[in-house]
């Protein structure tokens, strides 16, 4: 049996650092079949019996876990993991086993003013009740044994993690394809559709375009708490200068400078800023806060399984 374990199967170190140490340069010379440098081409044979044994070990500790997750190779990444934005703007409420999703609309009264020697007349209160269709969002990937060998990371993990940000995406896209109705007078909605760029003509997003946006939210008592944007529209708002004539400006310059040198804005007019690819590119959405927009009911969270 080689130096790498004792008469007890443990790892043969003086301390963690040590243990660690060997835990990487093994898991090297495991991935890659053959041994990576000279110190390493002297290292001792492994069987899969130790193979197994040695990663035992390093699973049983959260730095063996951690040495053993560098000693893989991650994939080449085109964009950033997506995260769902699209439920910070509403209640999300997951049902029991059995519950419907059904909600109750809030009433209206009404009151007059009515003479000293009037009558109060009645006012009859009806309730109305909301029964939410539901539907399922899924991602069935499939992976082959072939990929699994071939590739230097955990293809079949990477594939979960991408299921799970699809799904986020599709229900950030039908959530925005609800307020977007909700928002349009014209498909019956309440509230009226806006221009985001009603001075000029240039199609850029600016601060009256928001104001505008707001004062739809406002009229109803509310107050506006957050703003979805596309990245196209939130790069307009760090184009935002503070020179100008008098009311041209944008911002002031000491915003301009934050803007120039962080790229970030992430509140505006008391209410927080939240990008996302998936918001329609043109548009924006204002919203109240979640228990005056809706509520989604979950009947199953997003689950991974294998």
């Amino acid at each position: 049996m080689s130096t790498l374990f004792n008469t007890h199967g443990e790892i043969n170190a003086s301390h963690v650092q040590e243990a660690l140490s060997q835990i990487i340069k093994y898991a090297s010379v495991i991935e890659d079949l053959q041994p990576s440098s000279n110190a390493q081409a002297t290292a001792p044979g492994l069987n899969d019996g130790q193979r197994d044994e040695m990663i035992k070990q390093a699973l049983m500790t959260q730095e063996g876990k951690i040495a053993l997750g560098q000693a893989m190779a991650n994939p080449i990444r085109r964009n950033l993991d997506y995260q769902g934005v699209a439920r910070k703007a509403l209640v999300v409420d997951p049902l029991p086993q059995g519950a419907l999703p059904v909600y109750d609309r809030d009433i209206d009264v009404a009151a007059v003013v009515v003479s000293s020697n009037g009558a109060a007349p009645e006012s009859r209160v009806f309730g109305d009740r909301v029964t939410v269709p539901e539907f399922e969002v899924v991602s069935n990937p499939t992976v082959r044994i072939a990929e699994v060998k071939r590739r230097r990371f955990n293809v079949v993990d990477r594939a979960q993690q991408k299921a799970r940000q699809e799904i986020q995406a599709q229900e950030d896209a039908n959530v925005f394809a609800a307020l977007e109705f909700a928002g349009d007078s014209d498909q019956g909605g309440e509230n009226a559709a806006v221009v985001l760029d009603p001075v000029n003509t240039g199609g850029d997003l600016d601060k009256n375009g928001l104001l505008n946006l707001k004062r739809q939210i406002d009229r109803w008592d509310l107050v506006t708490s957050k703003y979805f944007l596309n990245i196209n529209e939130f790069t307009d708002i760090l184009s935002w200068e503070s020179a100008g004539g008098s009311g041209a400006s944008q911002v002031d310059p000491v915003t301009q400078r934050e803007l120039l040198q962080t790229g970030l804005y992430g509140h505006i007019f008391g209410a927080d800023i939240v990008v996302s690819k998936v918001v329609p590119a043109g548009r924006a959405f204002a919203c109240a806060d979640p228990e005056f927009v809706g509520v989604m009911p979950v009947r199953q969270d997003i689950e991974v399984s294998r």
